[in-house]
């Protein structure tokens, strides 16, 4: 099956606040971030599945590496619903909320 990866809102806002955070410490690690991404998302949609679900019976969760993110999602039919970017050393109520 042919997944359509598609971030919301606030995921984009995490990824551009994980990309300047990293690019203000050190040149090309925003980059790096943004390569673990691309990483994770084709990981994502080659097998969305298999990834653990973590909150509310429907929340997936893969863990990037070299980096504190998860990507949390969930598998709507064909469609992979990015729900956060989430940085583990903030609180997570910051992205339950974001769960319908």
């Amino acid at each position: 099956m042919i997944y359509n990866y598609q971030l919301s809102d606030e995921a984009e806002s995490d990824v551009y606040e994980g990309y300047e955070w990293y690019e203000s410490k050190q040149e090309n690690l925003g980059e790096d971030f943004l390569g673990s991404l691309d990483l994770a998302k084709e990981a994502i949609t080659n097998n969305p599945e298999t990834y653990g679900i973590r909150y509310k019976k429907k929340v997936r969760a893969f863990v990037i590496d070299r980096f504190p993110y998860l990507i949390l999602y969930v598998v709507n039919g064909s469609d992979i619903d990015v729900i956060s970017v989430f940085n583990t050393n903030k609180h997570p109520e910051t992205w339950k909320k974001r769960v319908k």
